[in-house]
C-alpha cells in the first residue's frame, strides 16, 4: 500500500471516478478494511437483533424495548462532532482501535452475562449505549480515512461499496442473528459479535495507514470543535451539501419509517418484513454496483441527484397502494435504488468539499444532519399517519422529494466536483519579524495592502468578499476592508486570529482553491511591490489598578 502524500491524497487526481465499481479493491489496505467492515456489521447487525429480542423477553414494557434503539443511536447525535474533532488532531487509527476495544469488551461482558444469566434490562440497555459510543468514535475517523486509502478519483465507488458491504450485512446480519438466538440464545451472538470487533482491530493494526494529523500547530479539543462549526459556517459548498442532503433525507425515509405499518395493516406476517427489507436491500446494492457507475460518468451530481429524487417520489408514492407482496417487493427495489443513488452522491459530494485537516469532523456534521433527517422525517411521516393514514404520508412524501428534485436550481452542487482542497503552501511558513510571538499569544491583527485603479474597485471589492469568506471560514474571527479616504487608490484588508498558533495554522490550511482566490484579488494591485503584509499582536493597556 503506498502512502504518499501525492497517491492518498483526496486531490491527488481530478477525475471525478473510477470506470469500474470494484476498483478501489485494488488497494490492498483498503480491500482489507472493507472486508473486516463487512464481518464487523454482519456482527452488529446479529447482536442488534439478538439485543432487541432478549429485551422483549425481560419485559413486557414498549418503552423499555424503544429505548433499546435511543440508547444506539443517541450516541452518534451527542459524541460525533467531539469525535470527529478529536480523530483531526490525533491519530486516526489509534482512535479506531481504541473504540473497537472498548466495543470488543462491551461485546464479551454481554456476552459472559448472558452465559452466567445476569444480564438484566439495565445492563442491557447500558451495553447497547456503548456500542453506540464506540461506533460514535469509529464512524468519523473511518469516513475521513477512505480519502486517504483510496484518493479521490475512486472516491465515489469507494463510497458505494461501503453502503453494499453495510446492505450485505443489514440482510444477511438479522437472519443469522434470529436463528441463533431461537435455536441457541444470545451468548452465541454476542459471541460472534466480538469475534467480528477483532476482524477491524487486525486489519487497523497494520502500519500500511498512518492517520497522524498533518498539522505541525496541535489543536485543542475545543478549538478544533470550533474551528469545524466556522468551517462549516463560512464554506457554501459545504452548506449546499448538508443543506440538500438534509432535505431529501427527511422526505427518503418515509418508506422504510412506515413499512411495519404498511405489513401490519394488510396483516401479514413477520417474514413478510424481512422478504421485504431484503427487497430494498437488494435494490441499493444493483444500484451501487450497475447504476451508479456509468450514471457518475455520464452525468452531474445535481443531474443524478435529480434522477435519483423523481425515482424516489414515484416509488414512494405507489408503495402506499401497492395491493400484494410482489408489487410491494419490486416498489421497493425502486425504493432502495433511489435511496443509494442519493446518499451515495451526497457522501462523495461531502468528502470532496472537506479538505483534510477538517475532514473528519466535516463528516461528523454531515453525519448527525443525515442522521437528524432520519429522526425527524420518521417521526413526521409517523404523526401523518396518525392523523390521516399511511398512504397519504407516503404521497406527502413522495411530493416532497419531487421539490427535492428541483433543488439544482436554488443549491447546486455539481461545482464541488472541480474543487482542489489540497494543501497549497502558497503561504510562507516563516515570518521574517522581529519579534516572533509565542504559539498563545493573541489576537494578532493581519494587514494587507492593495494599490488600486479606482475605476476597478467594484470588481475588487466583490473579488475581496470570496477573499473574506475564505478568512473566516480558515481561522479569523474577524476580517474587513478599508479604503483610505486620502488616497482613493489605497485599500487594506484586516483579518483577526485567535492566537499566533491559529494564525500558522491558517497557513497550512490553505487550499489551491484558496489560492485561485487569492491571485484574482491580488491582480488588481497596481503597485511596484507586491501588497505589504504586515503583523500586529494586541497589546495590553491597562495598568497596575486594572483600569
Amino acid at each position: 500500500m503506498e502512502t504518499s502524500e501525492t497517491r492518498n491524497s483526496p486531490s491527488a487526481s481530478t477525475t471525478p471516478a473510477a470506470s469500474s465499481p470494484w476498483e478501489p479493491l485494488r488497494q490492498p489496505l483498503y480491500r482489507w478494511v472493507w472486508l473486516a467492515s463487512i464481518v464487523s456489521n454482519i456482527g452488529s447487525t446479529m447482536n442488534d437483533t439478538a439485543a432487541v429480542w432478549t429485551m422483549t423477553t425481560m419485559t413486557p414494557s414498549p418503552v423499555m424495548i424503544s429505548l433499546m434503539q435511543t440508547m444506539s443511536s443517541l450516541p452518534l447525535f451527542l459524541l460525533a462532532l467531539p469525535a470527529g474533532a478529536l480523530a483531526d488532531v490525533v491519530d486516526r487509527r489509534q482512535q479506531i482501535l481504541l473504540a473497537q476495544a472498548g466495543a470488543l469488551l462491551t461485546a464479551v461482558g454481554m456476552a459472559l452475562l448472558a452465559w452466567m444469566g445476569r444480564l438484566n434490562a439495565g445492563l442491557l440497555l447500558l451495553a447497547t449505549f456503548q456500542l453506540g459510543m464506540a461506533a460514535a468514535f469509529t464512524t468519523p475517523a473511518w469516513r475521513a480515512m477512505i480519502p486517504d486509502l483510496v484518493g479521490r478519483a475512486k472516491l465515489a465507488p469507494s463510497f458505494a461499496l461501503d453502503a453494499v458491504g453495510y446492505n450485505i450485512a443489514r440482510c444477511f446480519g438479522p437472519i443469522l442473528g434470529g436463528l441463533l438466538v431461537a435455536a441457541l440464545g444470545p451468548v452465541p451472538v454476542f459471541s460472534l459479535n466480538a469475534i467480528s470487533f477483532i476482524a477491524v482491530i487486525a486489519v487497523m493494526s497494520h502500519r500500511g495507514y498512518s492517520g497522524q494529523p498533518r498539522s505541525a500547530q496541535k489543536e485543542q479539543m475545543l478549538g478544533a470543535i470550533t474551528a469545524a462549526l466556522r468551517y462549516a459556517r463560512h464554506s457554501p459548498p459545504m452548506q449546499a451539501v448538508l443543506a440538500r442532503a438534509g432535505v431529501h433525507v427527511f422526505a427518503a425515509v418515509a418508506p422504510i419509517a412506515l413499512l411495519p405499518l404498511l405489513i401490519r395493516e394488510r396483516h401479514w406476517a413477520a417474514s413478510d418484513f424481512g422478504l421485504l427489507m431484503g427487497c430494498y436491500g437488494t435494490g441499493a446494492i444493483v444500484a451501487a454496483l450497475v447504476l451508479l457507475p456509468s450514471l457518475r460518468l455520464r452525468h452531474s451530481y445535481d443531474r443524478v441527484l435529480g434522477g435519483a429524487s423523481v425515482v424516489a417520489a414515484v416509488s414512494t408514492g405507489l408503495l402506499g397502494i401497492a395491493a400484494n407482496r410482489w408489487l410491494m417487493g419490486l416498489d421497493l427495489l425502486f425504493v432502495g435504488g433511489g435511496w443509494m443513488t442519493a446518499l451515495n452522491t451526497f457522501s462523495v459530494a461531502s468528502q470532496s468539499a472537506f479538505p483534510n485537516w477538517v475532514r473528519a469532523r466535516s463528516s461528523a456534521i454531515y453525519l448527525v444532519v443525515v442522521q437528524g433527517g432520519f429522526a425527524l422525517g420518521a417521526l413526521c411521516w409517523g404523526r401523518v399517519t396518525g392523523w390521516t393514514a399511511s398512504s397519504t404520508a407516503l404521497w406527502c412524501a413522495g411530493g416532497w422529494l419531487l421539490v427535492c428534485a428541483a433543488f439544482d436550481r436554488w443549491l447546486p452542487i455539481s461545482h464541488v466536483e472541480k474543487l482542489d482542497l489540497s494543501p497549497s503552501n502558497h503561504w510562507p511558513q516563516i515570518h521574517n519579524l522581529a519579534v516572533e510571538p509565542a504559539p498563545d499569544d493573541g489576537p494578532v491583527l493581519i494587514t494587507v495592502d492593495y494599490q488600486i485603479d479606482p475605476a476597478q474597485a467594484r470588481e475588487f471589492r466583490a473579488a475581496m468578499r470570496a477573499l473574506r469568506r475564505t478568512r473566516l471560514r480558515d481561522g479569523a474571527f474577524r476580517s474587513s476592508l478599508f479604503h483610505d479616504l486620502d488616497h482613493p487608490a489605497h485599500f487594506r484588508e484586516t483579518f483577526l486570529v485567535g492566537s499566533w498558533a491559529e494564525h500558522l495554522r491558517q497557513h497550512e490550511r490553505a487550499t489551491v482553491e484558496d489560492k485561485r482566490i487569492e491571485e484574482a484579488v491580488t491582480a488588481f494591485h497596481r503597485g511596484d511591490e507586491p501588497p505589504r503584509v504586515r503583523h500586529f499582536l494586541m497589546t495590553n493597556l491597562r495598568d497596575r489598578t486594572g483600569e
